[in-house]
């Protein structure tokens, strides 16, 4: 085996792991899957802080992209879960590379947009200032700040901080899909908040594009460079689906609904750019939210 194209994959039978995995196989990657408990041939246990070092040695990449779901109410045991399985596995993975005799090329790994708070003005990019005013923005404070072993043991590290990933199969859209699906979408919390968000497969490109760019580091905002309103997202989903898509659901049933959960993720306000990758020549196949669900529709 040519380590120098074995690529080492956490998270690998999530949404974004099993379609990226799929990818690189295709491309003539080795892809390892890590797993959170020693069950197979490789992983890392979190409660006891192991992991397979060996497997790690001379490989060309490593993208961690595991964690516990968001999508869940928030419990004081949810939410232990949810900052633990980011931060100590993070750390975990970062200390033990920064280890390593041979060290891979570089380290991706997931974060995400809420890095800038809840609710923005401004659109953001990977210059604009961080805020932690809530839940989710302390977690990828954490989560970004376990990378730092690598990072100091010069690994090229990158911080994919990710919106909305649009899939029919996973995530915030195949959720929406049954109340549009039947006309009962539309505006929610008034619509006027702005909405990030990138499709799977551009989602996909942009974390091989990563791989190769060397110049790349730090930051990275894997999103559209086409936000927009969730009014005007609602409009375009039920347009896309020939159904109706005007009944609003304010923000007081997202709240009974869905907890400190709904309000920090169907509630914030963030429009994020793409500055870094489209500085630097990434080219998005599906820029725009319907030619997004028209991919989405074809998965």
């Amino acid at each position: 085996m040519d380590e120098r194209q074995r690529i080492i994959v956490t998270g690998a039978s999530g949404l974004i792991g099993s379609a990226l995995c799929r990818r690189l196989a295709d491309l003539g990657y080795v892809v390892v899957a890590y797993h959170s408990r020693h069950d197979g041939a490789y992983g890392m246990n979190q409660s006891k802080g192991t992991i397979d070092k060996q497997g790690l040695e001379g490989v060309f990449a490593v993208i961690h992209l595991a964690g516990e779901s968001i999508a869940q109410r928030w419990t004081q045991a949810a939410r232990e879960r949810i900052l633990t399985s980011r931060r100590e596995n993070t750390r975990l993975l970062a200390a033990t590379l920064a280890q390593l005799k041979n060290k891979p090329e570089v380290f991706i790994s997931m974060s995400g947009i809420n890095r800038y708070g809840l609710h923005r003005t401004e659109t953001l990019t990977e210059e604009s200032a961080p805020m932690v005013d809530g839940f989710l923005p302390a977690v990828t404070e954490a989560w970004e700040n376990a990378t730092l072993p690598a990072q100091q043991a010069g690994i090229r590290t990158v911080l994919l901080r990710t919106a909305m990933v649009l899939s029919r199969h996973q995530g915030g859209l195949s959720k929406m899909l049954p109340a549009f699906q039947l006309g009962l979408g539309g505006p929610i919390g008034g619509g006027r908040q702005r909405l990030s968000w990138i499709g799977l497969p551009d989602l996909v490109e942009l974390i091989l594009w990563t791989l190769r760019n060397p110049t790349i580091h730090g930051p990275l905002n894997a999103v559209s460079p086409q936000p927009l309103s969730q009014a005007e997202f609602a409009h375009h989903l039920g347009r896309a689906l020939r159904r109706p898509a005007c009944l609003p659901l304010p923000a007081w049933a997202i709240s009974f609904l869905f907890g400190a959960m709904g309000r920090e993720t169907i509630l914030s306000d963030l429009a994020v750019s793409p500055a870094v990758a489209l500085a630097s020549g990434f080219r998005f196949t599906t820029p725009d939210l319907p030619a997004a669900l028209a991919a989405a529709w074809r998965e």
